[in-house]
């Protein structure tokens, strides 16, 4: 096992709110944190800067405001040599996005993904579906909560050579108790269907205001290509999730089987690709993934 392959990752569990000003001390806060405990990437939930708005709080987003924050972070990622992805809202071309900012360590924003698959939020716009990107030297790609239910969205950059997925969440609260085991087994699905690592940031349950906005269940945590979960929190923690992750565990052997590039599939069953339709399929899918490369290389 080389040094290299062993990096410390973060996914930050924490109340926000539509007070944008105290979301980005909280933001400033956990980046600290994570740089001090050395982690190369820091995953934050969806919303983090902005909250989760509804329909009304959208048009009183201050985005210049916005843009000064995101600015702001993404010089504290090139001065903490840490990747960070942030949970935010823009405006392009007249619409509304629910994004993630992937900001690469040297301090430069490598791109935006904005959920693909809204859930009942028409005042965002539908993302454009899957995408890679290189943070800290690792092949990774992101979705945000509802994209969850649609498995290709981590099988397709997998297959394109992702081996983290990064799970930005603000799901439903405690009182939807019928839907927490199924959004913890489907974080560990796509971790183990795939043989890649899984870090998840939600934000926590308010205890002061169980069925407020803005709160969700918490559970943040981090698992590994057998669907095995190294650290989570609860569900009220405000603290920061970590681990640190030998990455030669993450093949991606699922998804490589699938467009017939697993090498070990030959020497069993004596062909590169058992099922060529399938394959096919498959592979006609990886043009749906937009790589974010931003300026840094």
């Amino acid at each position: 096992m080389a040094k290299q392959d062993i990096i410390r990752l973060g996914a930050a569990q924490f109340l926000t709110g539509v007070d944008i000003d105290e979301n980005a001390e909280k933001i400033r806060h956990y980046v600290h944190e994570a740089s001090s405990l050395g982690c190369r990437i820091l995953l934050f939930h969806e919303g983090c800067l902005t909250g989760y708005p509804d329909r009304e709080q959208i048009k009183n987003i201050d985005l210049s405001k916005v843009s000064a924050y995101e600015q702001e972070f993404i010089r504290m990622a090139g001065e903490t040599n840490m990747s960070l992805l942030l949970g935010s809202t823009s405006s392009r071309d007249g619409s509304f996005y629910n994004d993630v900012l992937v900001i690469g360590h040297k301090g430069l924003l490598l791109g935006r993904y904005a959920k693909t698959w809204r859930a009942g939020e028409p005042w965002y716009d539908a993302g454009s579906g899957p995408v890679i990107f290189s943070v800290s030297g690792l092949e990774a790609t992101v979705m945000i909560c509802h994209d969850l239910r649609y498995p290709e969205m981590v099988r397709l950059p997998v297959a394109a050579g992702a081996r983290i997925v990064f799970i930005a969440n603000n799901e439903s609260g405690l009182q939807s108790e019928h839907k927490l085991l199924g959004y913890r087994s489907m974080q560990i699905s796509r971790a183990t269907e795939n043989h890649v690592f899984a870090v998840m940031a939600n934000a926590p349950s308010d205890p002061k205001a169980i069925g407020g906005t803005n709160s969700s269940h918490g559970n943040s945590k981090i698992i590994d290509p057998m669907g095995n979960v190294i650290d989570e929190a609860g569900w009220f923690e405000e603290r920061l999730v970590w681990a640190s992750v030998d990455m030669t565990q993450a093949t991606g052997q699922p998804a490589l089987r699938s467009i017939g590039r697993d090498p070990g599939v030959a020497d069993v069953y004596g062909t590169d690709c058992e099922h060529p339709d399938y394959s096919s399929w498959i592979k006609s899918g990886l043009r749906l993934v937009k790589r974010l490369d931003g300026t840094e290389p």
